[in-house]
């Protein structure tokens, strides 16, 4: 089974998609630390996503290999670990670049195929209803308001001990937006079988729990469920 979950940055995908996870037996498949170490690798390498020429030489070589490991994905650069070395905001930046390369979101979506058929999967990311698991009939776009998502990567960066201003992360948040929903390659949409839920207003759990109710009345062949009731 394969539950993909699309929406803006600062929607609650992460956290949502990590609850659903755990409550399902999936595993949680965070598609957006695989371009994270895309970019990662690439500036390790003294490379920049803006001026990098040979693109297709870059990914051949590149040592990256992402599995499922004790029930979660694992990602290494030449068999060692990446972990918080992904979530510098710097990273997220140059992921936001790389991810509207077509020979990148070629190799990443290879290998989120392939991991979808080691078992069951939360599969999070900007393309997983739209292009990568288009045809999962279990398919969720979050979203939220910009304030609110705005506050809460204003918590998640506090929390990581990286201090930025309100009106910064605001602006970078409407930029990433802008970016995601114009890029020529598979740009954020929501797939119109997409069951959609705006969690402003929602905690984790009650989100989870709505998607919860989504997918069992889908396998169990029942209209779907409005969110707004």
């Amino acid at each position: 089974m394969v539950i993909a979950v699309d929406g803006p940055a600062g929607s609650g995908k992460s956290s949502v998609c990590r609850l659903l996870a755990k409550r399902t037996g999936c595993v949680y498949l965070d598609t957006g630390a695989m371009y994270r170490a895309v970019a990662w690798a690439l500036r390790r390498q003294g490379g920049n996503p803006d001026t990098l020429d040979d693109l297709d030489s870059f990914l051949s070589d590149l040592p990256l290999c992402f599995t499922i490991q004790d029930e979660a994905l694992r990602i290494f650069y030449d068999r060692a670990p990446l972990e918080e070395e992904l979530r510098e905001p710097r990273i997220a930046e140059w992921a936001s670049k790389v991810s509207r390369k077509g020979s990148v979101r070629e190799l990443l979506t290879r290998w989120q195929r392939r991991l979808s058929r080691q078992g069951d999967v939360v599969a999070e990311g900007r393309d997983m209803t739209t292009v990568v698991f288009a045809d999962t009939p279990f398919k969720i776009y979050l979203t939220a308001d910009l304030a609110v998502r705005a506050e809460r990567r204003l918590r998640q960066h506090e929390g990581e001990g990286v201090f930025v201003s309100r009106e910064e992360l605001l602006e970078k948040i409407r930029q990433r937006d802008e970016a995601d929903e114009n890029r020529s390659l598979a740009p954020l949409r929501r797939a119109p079988d997409a069951f959609f839920l705006d969690t402003s207003s929602l905690s984790v759990e009650e989100a989870v729990d709505r998607i919860r109710e989504f997918v069992e009345a889908r396998q169990k062949g029942l209209p779907r469920i409005d969110p707004k009731t």
